[in-house]
């Protein structure tokens, strides 16, 4: 006997309903009982169509017996079911079908593995409690698993379709899976959907979507993770959303995404929540990705990660919150710049919460008002356009707050109004345009305020409101240099320094005094580049001082006999600088002799030979070493008058000495 020969009543009816291809609703029976082998037998031909009409199985509220074995099978028929309670396995596997929608209503399970569909695989609002399984299926048409309730099999494994083609749709929206979702090399010719989705994974992995292709984009708004987002290697032919969802995963990888490709924008904008690491190593984005106002948090290592990311739009982080971890750029290409505004970055354990080496940014880099804690890390970077720290607070007091080292900006570097309480360094950095540190407070009161050791700008505006620590300079080259004497720093290392203009112009005096901040002893470079910038504004006077300065400078460091000697120079000619100074030494000396020896005329060594007296010729002959006006050697003083011949030999030699050197100094300076 078979199975059609033994019909209950409510077999009988489905059995007219579906030749006629009409509902048969058993909500309100008592009798809703429908064997499986009954549905199975239908959906492979056993009765035949009625004429002029689309046989198909149409049932609501029933409670179906058995398992609906439908393995290897052949069917034209659709399959839907409403509210319907199936009590053992559906079974689809290599099966070859038509439309199969089963909405609001109990599976135990649905196993779909190398199913072919054409048409609809629903499963909307339907409860599926060991879960589905469609690994390698291939549906034409689409996918609708819209609030499914999937739970996991014994491997904890709530959806398994490794391998699944949809040529359509792939619509999971407000689907919630107790266990992973397991989606490796997916193949979606449409969009796939998991807006406000809830994954409860088993074990670390939440959604395992690697390798996946997507030709649309990828809905997951508000969705819902306990475990891995896995996209790595994906390909995405629109965009990623995840405006506002929650990916908890505090020990490991909240989205692990590297290598993922990305043709349009990823938006993973607040309410966005990640507890473990949003990782993008490598990734390719065609578009901005935005985590504006996100909150990115990991205790155990970086929070993001974009380490060798290429990003042809923004990298938009405005207004973003770190709970723990770092953001990591290292290599990373973001060609539509990148912006941090008002973010909120606080101390990492292994370090500071931004670190950037080697990375490339086109266009902005903005750091408006950012607050960071213990410290920004930015390291031969490339920069396109100008970087902006206006009102920015970077606090790391026993280190560096600003590590700004080896990078190469096209544009401006704005820090004004920045708040760093740490080491601020510029070291070694190229600055196509201005450095500007107006209104800026440097605290490092133990140590450098400014380190900007070997920096290359057009401008330096060091123009800061307070500087605690000292500012270094040392081997930069500027373009314009802008400060203010009242707001110099009380310690302040120039040596190596170079520039082509001050600002403001203020006399050799004042700025002798800047350069005698730096404390650590005679350095001639400073003095050499301060007068060959008076030289070169013309203001030969004002080079002269710095000249002076600079001798007297180095007597310090000179030997006792070295220390002597310059201050002859210094007394007698200003070591060259000032020759007035010799011709008054010269003029007093001879008012000297000719009153000394007018009073006491020397006698003649040759009475009748010797040339008429004359006090002033005579002493001018003995103070000049190598003129002889025919007075020295024809007279012949006695007693104190001799010895007072003597000490004017010798000032004259002292006098032709100095000179001689002084204006070798300065002819070998010009």
């Amino acid at each position: 006997m078979t199975i059609f020969e033994s019909l209950t009543p409510v077999e009988k009816r489905l059995t007219g309903a579906f030749t006629r291809g009409e509902w048969l609703d058993l909500r309100q029976a008592r009798d809703r009982v429908v064997r499986a082998a009954v549905v199975r037998g239908l959906l492979l031909g056993a009765v035949p169509a009625g004429d002029g009409y689309a046989p198909a199985i149409r049932l609501r509220g029933a409670r179906v017996t058995g398992r609906l074995d439908l393995m290897g099978a052949v069917t034209e028929y659709p399959l839907i079911l409403e509210h319907c309670r199936l009590e053992e396995e559906v079974r689809l596997v290599e099966a070859a079908t038509r439309t199969v929608r089963i909405v609001h209503s109990r599976l135990t399970s649905l196993n779909g593995a190398r199913l072919r569909l054409e048409g609809l695989l629903n499963l909307f609002g339907s409860t599926v409690a060991k879960g589905v399984r469609l690994e390698r299926a291939k549906v034409t048409g689409e996918i609708y698993l819209r609030d499914a309730v999937l739970g996991a099999d014994a491997g904890g494994v709530a959806l398994a379709a490794e391998g699944l083609a949809v040529d359509g749709q792939f619509t999971a929206t407000g689907l919630t899976a107790r266990g992973t979702l397991m989606l490796r090399g997916l193949r979606v010719s449409g969009s796939l959907g998991l807006a406000d989705a809830r994954v409860t994974g088993a074990g670390t992995m939440a959604v395992d979507a690697e390798a996946s292709v997507v030709d649309g984009q990828l809905h997951a708004e508000r969705l819902r993770t306990e475990g891995e987002l896995r996209l790595r290697h994906a390909r995405i032919g629109a965009s990623l959303q995840l405006v506002g969802a929650r990916l908890i995963n505090p020990t490991g990888c909240a989205l692990s995404a590297g290598g993922m490709a990305v043709t349009g924008g990823t938006w993973c904008v607040a309410p966005f929540t990640a507890s473990g690491e949003v990782r993008l190593i490598g990734a390719r984005l065609g578009a901005n990705l935005s985590f504006k106002g996100a909150t990115l948090g990991n205790d155990n290592g970086a929070a993001l990660t974009l380490d060798h990311a290429v990003v042809e739009g923004g990298v938009i982080g405005d207004d973003a919150t770190l709970s723990g971890g770092h953001l990591s750029m290292r290599h990373a290409a973001l060609n539509g710049g990148l912006t941090l505004r008002r973010a909120r970055l606080p101390a990492a354990k292994d370090g500071g919460p931004l670190r950037m080496e080697g990375a490339a940014v086109e266009g902005l880099a903005a750091f408006d008002d950012v607050h960071a804690e213990g410290g920004v890390y930015i390291r031969d970077c490339r920069f396109g356009g100008p970087v902006i720290f206006a009102g920015a607070r970077l606090e790391a007091p026993d280190g560096a707050a600003l590590r700004f080292v080896r990078n190469e900006a096209a544009g401006r570097v704005l820090c004004e109004r920045m708040t760093a309480r740490g080491e601020v360094r510029f070291e070694h950095s190229r600055i196509g345009h201005d450095l500007d540190l107006r209104e800026a407070v440097l605290s490092t009161p133990d140590g450098t305020a400014l380190d900007a050791t070997g920096l290359q700008a057009a401008e330096l505006a060091l123009l800061s409101r307070e500087t605690h620590g000292r500012i270094v300079l040392d081997h930069a080259r500027i373009g314009l240099l802008r400060d203010d004497p009242e707001r110099w720093a009380r310690a302040l290392h120039v040596n190596g320094l170079t520039y082509e203009a001050l600002e403001p112009r203020l006399p050799a005096e004042s700025r002798l005094g800047w350069l005698r901040r730096d404390g650590r002893g005679y350095q001639p470079q400073p003095y050499e580049q301060l007068a060959a910038h008076y030289t070169g504004n013309g203001h030969l006077a004002d080079a002269r001082a710095v000249m002076f300065a600079k001798e007297r400078a180095q007597r310090a460091g000179k030997t006792v006999l070295g220390r002597l000697w310059s201050g002859l120079q210094e007394v007698t000619v200003g070591f060259g600088y000032k020759p007035g100074r010799a011709a008054l030494w010269l003029a007093v000396l001879v008012a000297a002799g000719a009153v000394v020896y007018g009073a006491a005329h020397p006698a003649p060594l040759k009475k009748g030979e010797a040339p008429d007296f004359n006090p002033v010729m005579y002493t001018l002959d003995l103070l000049l070493p190598f003129v002889d006006l025919g007075q020295q050697n024809a007279y012949n003083p006695t007693g104190g008058a001799q010895w007072f011949s003597y000490c004017l030999v010798a000032a004259g030699w002292i006098l032709a000495t100095t000179i001689a050197r002084g204006v070798a100094r300065v002819i070998g300076r010009g």
